[in-house]
């Protein structure tokens, strides 16, 4: 866990100058992740690219680093496109990875020259009615099973709504010859968050998808997805990507031998960027509820998602210097019994008003940030070479209401 970067006073500073909760990244950090991921893969003689997925945060000041340190993106709606564009990054450096969307998002991004993976056979005939003679990527589902650490994050496999099956392949062909489409590119994502036990698992799924690409001709891109993970724990192992390469290396290299040359993708999207961030917040309150202690924070689920719908883990620590620990549960300020930040920690014992820190928060965290229950949602601050940088404001009430038609 590198994001161990800041300590109570500076928390409080911070808190003061910004307001309660914020969001505060290591410009260090990040650059150092997204440089090892981007080269990964560096000194075998293989042809690739590391595209981060927006989704995972799309703020431009952030893009932008992640643009100088090597990383190629990929976006999924006008909103993401639009970041990346603020960011710096030409339409050859974005793939649009889309999933259902209307013929009105597709003009959009056609229009400006970027290529677009579609999962569904409906779609691409959507797409070849607006632009034939076009080059498109297409999303397959290997059929593996997929992975990631919660089921709602698993992306391959039976009862996943996500790529085309083998058993499609002809009716795709045909679809594809009738718009005089040219697939130049296949793809395929597994799920989010792997690590070293889940290796092999990813590693069956990049074997599936390149016995399937034998099934297409002339394919100059092979997008072998991602969800390269970090563990959350403070004392977890990171992703051992010499490991991953000593077994990704032999597959891809028998792979050009036997297909010819192509160019691969990866999609590390969460390690990029988790362990940059810390989610800062105070404590409100403090009780005993049926031999149950909780701390009542201000970090709702509305400031940090994760924890609420995957029942994930962040390590969560009161920045007070006490050496006095309770075990506790640490709880925002929305009335839902899922509001949980996490349940029976060993923690600081802490005071009102003490800052609180939850870790790893850079993905996932402020893109899946929301309004719910009208609060409004916080600042983003970029701390580097000892200057502190706001990369985006906290929302007021103002905004909250400003795009509301006056009631009559």
């Amino acid at each position: 866990m590198k994001s161990r970067f800041i300590n109570e006073e500076l928390a409080r500073n911070l808190l003061t100058k910004y307001g309660s909760p914020l969001y505060v990244y290591d410009e260090v950090i990040l650059r150092e992740m997204a440089n090892k991921v981007s080269h990964f893969l560096d000194g075998h003689n293989i042809r690739y690219k590391c595209h981060y997925a927006v989704k995972a945060n799309s703020n431009p000041h952030l893009l932008k680093i992640m643009k100088e340190e090597g990383l190629f993106v990929d976006s999924m709606s006008p909103g993401e496109l639009a970041m990346v564009e603020m960011a710096g990054f030409t339409n050859k450096e974005i793939l649009y990875v889309c999933n259902n969307i209307s013929a009105e998002e597709m003009k959009l991004v056609a229009d400006k020259n970027i290529l677009m993976v579609f999962d569904s056979i409906s779609q691409i005939e959507t797409f070849g009615k607006l632009y034939p003679d076009s080059d498109i990527m297409v999303r397959i589902n290997p059929g593996v099973l997929g992975v990631g650490h919660s089921k709602h994050v698993v992306t391959s496999g039976e009862k996943t709504k996500f790529g085309i099956s083998e058993d499609l392949f002809e009716e795709l062909k045909q679809v594809v010859s009738k718009y005089n489409l040219n697939i130049i590119g296949l793809h395929q994502h597994l799920g989010s968050l792997f690590l070293d036990d889940k290796i092999d698992d990813y590693i069956n799924g990049v074997k599936k998808l390149l016995e399937l690409a034998h099934s297409f001709k002339d394919l100059k891109i092979i997008d072998l997805g991602g969800g390269f993970g970090i563990s959350y724990q403070p004392d977890g192992k990171e992703l051992d990507l010499d490991l991953l390469n000593s077994k990704l290396v032999p597959l891809l290299r028998e792979f050009l031998k036997s297909y010819g040359d192509v160019e691969f993708i990866f999609e590390p999207g969460r390690i990029v960027v988790a362990e940059s961030c810390i989610l800062l917040g105070t404590v409100t309150a403090a009780k005993e509820n049926m031999g149950t202690s909780y701390i009542g924070t201000d970090i709702g689920m509305g400031i940090i998602e994760r924890p609420s719908r995957y029942e994930s883990y962040h390590h969560i620590e009161v920045l007070n210097g006490s050496n006095n620990y309770i075990n506790a549960t640490v709880v925002g300020n929305v009335c839902e019994s899922c509001d949980v930040l996490g349940e029976d920690r060993e923690i600081n014992t802490p005071s009102i008003g003490d800052p609180i820190a939850v870790y790893d928060a850079g993905a996932y965290g402020f893109s899946m940030s929301s309004n719910y229950t009208s609060r409004t949602r916080p600042a983003e601050i970029l701390l580097g070479n000892g200057v502190e940088k706001p990369i985006r404001e906290a929302e007021t009430l103002e905004d909250l209401l400003g795009k509301i038609t006056q009631p009559y």
